[in-house]
């Protein structure tokens, strides 16, 4: 059934992300590109959790040193069930037909590709482990430790590379779609605040990683921390008579409880920066956690 009678039957295929025009088309592309980033998201925790044992595998086959078992990375570690268990996880390379035939095809490809990679790095970093836990390396002089060192680091490079094309597209698509279902919501303002907040939760993590890499970061991260103890405070008790008529003030007030919770985290990696200590992987795994748990929120409550 066509929703557009008055304006005779519109074709919700190969729209656009840019040249949306109604909330149906608009929904599409927002349900199909949140999957896609909680997908990422996820992936990315993933892999950043798992860069120390990659890098302790790949050392291993350059230095052909035989490891201790205690040494060689636990193989359960590399199978994230919750990842490989959810259903999303089927619609990610099925971008909705309303996207253009290049965005399809952008999104089927890239994000096909990443997917490949990262369940790569999952099945080869298994095999490479058993391998080791065997000493098979002992039989073939290190012949196919090569071959899986080599995989793992070709398949994380691509992770980190296809990544950001991925995320940028992403918002190129879901501007026009965004504006369509803010324009006539009652909760817009409500909306706009979390989003703004969201935004920097992730600004934050960002100069962290920043601060690891480069250093000279402290008084930014000070102050954009600061900014957003203050914003959490001032913005956790707005908007409640709109909130409680569209039945959203509990995932409101819940999106800045469950970040105002994790920011304990957060504090204790800024106090490393203050004492003039190293920001670990460990600690940027952790930010990113925060990070996540963000976004997740922030998708509940949307």
């Amino acid at each position: 059934m066509c929703l557009f009678l008055a304006i005779g039957c519109k074709d919700n295929k190969n729209v656009g992300g840019e040249n949306v025009d109604g909330m149906e088309q608009a929904n599409a592309i927002i349900g199909y590109t949140n999957t896609v980033i909680d997908y990422m998201n996820d992936s990315n925790s993933y892999l950043n959790s798992r860069q120390s044992d990659l890098v302790k595998l790949v050392n291993a086959t350059e230095k052909k040193k035989t490891l201790q078992r205690y040494e060689i990375p636990k193989e359960v570690f590399f199978v994230d069930h919750r990842i490989g268990l959810n259903k999303k996880n089927e619609s990610l390379t099925v971008p909705p037909t309303v996207l253009s035939e290049e965005e399809q095809a952008f999104f089927k490809e890239k994000v096909g590709e990443y997917k490949k990679n990262r369940d790569l790095i999952a099945g080869t970093g298994v095999v490479y482990i058993k391998y080791l836990n065997n000493e098979d390396c002992k039989d073939n002089k290190w012949i196919k430790a090569e071959e899986y060192a080599k995989t793992l680091e070709q398949a994380y490079e691509a992770c980190q590379n296809i990544r950001p094309l991925i995320l940028d597209k992403v918002d190129v698509v879901t501007e026009k779609a965004e504006a369509i279902i803010l324009a006539d919501s009652p909760i817009k303002d409500a909306i706009m605040t979390v989003k703004g907040d969201l935004k920097s939760i992730e600004q934050l993590v960002d100069l962290f990683y920043t601060q690891a890499e480069e250093g000279g970061k402290k008084q930014e991260l000070e102050d954009l921390y600061k900014k957003i103890e203050t914003n959490f405070e001032q913005h956790k008790g707005l908007y409640v008579e709109e909130l409680t008529k569209e039945h959203k003030l509990d995932s409101y007030t819940s999106f800045y409880s469950s970040v105002s919770n994790e920011l304990g985290e957060v504090r204790k990696v800024l106090r490393k920066v203050r004492e003039g200590k190293k920001v670990t992987e460990d600690d940027l795994d952790k930010l990113l956690r925060v990070n996540n748990k963000a976004v997740g929120s922030y998708n509940i409550f949307i």
